[in-house]
């Protein structure tokens, strides 16, 4: 987490002029980093929506860009997505039993929230998608694409890759399942 803080390298990309311009053109508004998370192999995270994570107010003003570090190979983790799940409408904790209160967030409330997303992917007709990326190769979603990591199946396989979170300047960030506020540095 956060190499963009330890190379000077990686800032330099993060805040490259063109990407700040290409972000902040989509959004409509201003960006400014948010996160990086820096993998050597694939995450084989459930089917999501960065959305529940980092959420904004007023909605859809996060975007994240993923970076190919090495050519990627099929079994190493390959990442997934859902071509036009982005305008699905937003699944939030009023949407899925989260078993939270006031005080405690529930137990399940992650578990119950992969198990809303596969409802929605098996009521829809998304196609999956993998990006079998080359080195230097850029996917840029919206905060509401519903994409996860496949299962490594290749022994010693690895999927160096970069991702970046950006918020659009201006707007409120927090953390939908945990209702924590998300603070930039």
């Amino acid at each position: 987490m956060f190499a963009v803080r330890q190379s000077q390298k990686l800032n330099e990309t993060v805040n490259h002029d063109m990407l700040q311009k290409i972000l902040s053109i989509l959004l409509g508004k201003k960006v400014q980093l948010f996160q990086s998370i820096n993998f050597l192999e694939g995450s084989q995270q459930a089917t999501h929506s960065d959305s529940v994570h980092m959420t904004t107010f007023p909605l859809g003003y996060l975007i994240a860009v993923w970076i190919a570090l090495e050519d990627i190979e099929k079994g190493s983790g390959v990442l997934h997505y859902y071509p036009g799940s982005h305008q699905l409408p937003y699944i939030l904790t009023p949407d899925f039993e989260h078993g939270s209160n006031r005080l405690f967030l529930g137990e399940n409330a992650y578990v119950n929230y992969e198990k809303k997303i596969a409802e929605v992917l098996q009521k829809n007709t998304f196609e999956k998608k993998e990006f079998l990326a080359k080195k230097g190769d850029i996917l840029i979603w919206h905060a509401n694409l519903l994409h996860g990591g496949n299962p490594i199946t290749k022994n010693n396989s690895s999927r160096k890759s970069m991702v970046l979170h950006y918020y659009a300047k201006d707007v409120a960030c927090y953390h939908e399942i945990t209702q924590r506020p998300a603070l930039i540095e």
